[in-house]
């Protein structure tokens, strides 16, 4: 479980929960990266002091957070599979424009298993207040 930056998201904090076969990922907020002094403002002492801990001067406060418990599981496999979804040098160089047009894996509120006739992405450009209603 933890935090994701989804670089087709590059604004929105998701936030991904797994146990057994199941998967749910959802938005969590926006990162601060980019917000104007209202936001940081507004935001919890905790979140401002998570926020400038790990400051990058180029990505601000986004960041992957994961943590993954399993059993009987191939750690090697793990770490391929999480730095194979990684953005590769020449997708990082394109930049924000670019990355929003990558498909998008998720959707802002996925959980496996998907239904056979919906793909992951079908929500994809919804926002959060659309996605509760």
């Amino acid at each position: 479980m933890g935090r994701i930056w989804l670089a087709t998201r590059p604004d929105a904090v998701l936030w991904v929960e797994s146990a057994g076969g199941g998967l749910q990922v959802g938005y969590a907020g926006d990162w601060l990266a980019d917000a104007d002094d209202a936001v940081w403002e507004s935001a919890s002492p905790e979140r401002r002091a998570l926020a400038s801990l790990a400051w990058d001067p180029r990505f601000g406060d986004r960041a992957q957070d994961l943590v993954v418990l399993t059993h009987d599981a191939d750690p090697d496999a793990i770490e391929a599979d999480l730095q194979a979804a990684l953005l590769t040098d020449a997708e990082l160089a394109a930049g924000e424009v670019a990355w929003r047009e990558l498909p998008d894996p998720f959707g802002f509120w996925h959980s496996d298993p998907c239904a056979p006739d919906t793909p992951a992405d079908l929500t994809a450009g919804r926002s959060h207040h659309e996605e509760e209603h």
